[in-house]
């Protein structure tokens, strides 16, 4: 077994920063799989790159034994090193490629493999080395179910220090115990790490909670507080009276007898009583201000859509028995009707027809309610598609554009990183154009891979949003939490050679 990566004190930044992404970083991990989550640009890759020794630290150590190898999002191909393990006939190797499901021939012709083909590739020549640590960042990125369990059996079997990076939580919740949560509230602010021995789905409403326990009990300090501050202002005007009170300015000079109960009351410290209520007041509100300071700040993102966005079908959208030609491919499409508030997901493996299925059934809603009453969440977008939706954007009035950039805050992104005009990223595109698709209450929205490109809290609060609205919805995706969450309903697309069938299951 490995032994643990261990990092101590460390902090790094980029140049150009606020403030350092990393501050005094202190963290083990221990073999099995830890998982990496957060939004993107919260510093996941740039740990990974840490440790790998991608990048230097500007300060502290990072200690490990052995070999570290890490497995990017894109495969750079095979190098001349690789070739001692893509012939190697060992029993290991050969139980390996077996696992793994490939091929000498698919050697042959890596720069034509599929994504999941690649990735398969990738994690055997990673695997074949018997690295002490293993890295893979966004190992799931467009791959279908059966590559997904590929790759799951084959890294199951992997004992040393595995870090996952993922938007998956599917693919996380299979394979890592221990999620290490990142969260960065600003430029200028180091990263957060939330250290959770669990799942990442049950991690993160782990946080949730602890997070939502962290506001309450500030609130009652504050309130706490707050009290305190109202007796001490009593008292400093009981206090101001007294001293008034004990005060011999403007007594006659020989009126003995009041000189005399002012010097008795000051014998008897009557007037030093609420001066030392005061001090303990202030000894107790300093205690108040050191818990509120140690719990740290607390924002919770608002959630669900900022009005309501959707109609309701009135009737079932009812698709008839047909054959949909593509190339020499043809999908055979069994009767189905999607009834009102229904929410179903189309699966099947990569290439088996499902972008082609969801464009039929988009095609034949439009038809029979009209464009507005259908929205329609494309899988990928052109320039012109960019132009368009940022357009439309543009085209709101002040209110509207408001309500836009509020939900897009929702979804977990900063609205600046568009409206600064230094472009928009796919994600972020992807959310606008879902935000404004539904400001029209369509009745039926379709969505055909909505989590590509979305980080893993933007997936979560998308899934929220849709989960608290009654939409009749169509989904694609291969996010099978996403989508298992969402939906109660499957249409099923299976391709046999040059013909397919997708059924209603």
């Amino acid at each position: 077994m490995s032994n643990p990566v261990i990092i101590s004190n460390l902090s790094f930044n980029y140049p150009g920063r606020g403030g350092r992404l990393f501050e005094s970083v202190n963290l083990t991990l221990h073999p099995g799989w830890t998982a990496f989550a957060g939004a993107n640009g919260s510093g996941k890759s740039t740990l990974a790159d840490l440790i790998a020794g991608v990048l230097a630290a500007d300060s502290g150590t990072i200690r490990h034994s052995g070999q570290v190898c890490l497995c990017t999002q894109v495969f750079g191909g095979i190098e001349v090193d690789d070739y001692q393990y893509l012939y190697d006939y060992s029993s290991d190797s050969v139980r390996l490629r077996r696992l793994l499901a490939l091929d000498e021939e698919m050697f042959e012709r890596a720069g034509t493999l599929s994504g999941g083909e690649r990735k398969r590739l990738q994690l055997y020549l990673a695997l074949s080395r018997s690295p002490s640590v293993l890295i893979l960042d966004e190992p799931t990125n467009h791959l279908d179910a059966r590559s997904k369990n590929i790759i799951l059996s084959a890294l199951y079997g992997y004992d040393g220090v595995g870090i996952l990076i993922s938007h998956d939580r599917a693919f996380m919740d299979s394979l890592a115990r221990r999620t290490i949560i990142f969260s960065c509230e600003g430029a200028d602010r180091p990263v957060q790490l939330d250290d959770i021995p669990l799942p990442a789905s049950a991690a993160f409403s782990e946080r949730e909670e602890r997070r939502a326990s962290i506001l309450s009990r500030r609130a009652a300090l504050a309130g706490n507080l707050a009290s305190l501050g109202r007796a001490e202002s009593g008292l400093e005007e009981r206090i101001r009276a007294s001293s008034s009170r004990m005060s011999k300015r403007g007594i006659d000079v020989r009126d003995h007898d009041a000189k005399g109960k002012i010097d008795a009351a000051r014998l008897t410290g009557k007037d030093r009583r609420d001066g030392d209520r005061k001090k303990a007041l202030e000894s107790r509100m300093d205690d108040v201000r050191k818990r509120l300071d140690s719990l740290g700040e607390v924002r919770l993102r608002k959630s669900g859509l900022s009005a309501p966005s959707f109609s309701s079908l009135h009737s079932a959208l009812h698709i008839p028995p047909t054959d949909i030609a593509a190339g020499s491919y043809t999908l055979h499409v069994a009767m189905m009707d999607f009834p009102p508030a229904s929410r179903t997901r189309i699966d099947g493996d990569n290439g088996a027809g499902k972008t082609l299925l969801v464009k039929h059934l988009v095609s034949a809603a439009r038809e029979r309610w009209g464009d507005a009453a259908v929205a329609y969440i494309r899988q990928e977008y052109s320039p012109d598609d960019e132009a368009l939706i940022c357009s439309r954007y543009y085209e709101l009035d002040d209110a509207g554009r408001g309500c836009v950039v509020s939900d897009l805050y929702r979804l977990g992104s900063d609205p600046a990183s568009f409206l600064s005009g230094n472009g928009i990223s796919p994600g972020e595109l992807r959310k606008l154009d879902y935000l404004l698709s539904v400001r029209s209450a369509p009745a039926l929205l379709v969505m055909d891979e909505p989590t590509n490109h979305l980080d893993i809290t933007s997936v979560m609060a998308l899934e929220q949003m849709l989960s608290s609205s009654g939409l009749t919805l169509i989904l694609v995706s291969h996010d099978a939490a996403f989508s298992t969450r969402l939906c109660d309903r499957k249409v099923e697309v299976v391709r046999n050679g040059s013909t397919g069938e997708a059924r209603l299951c």
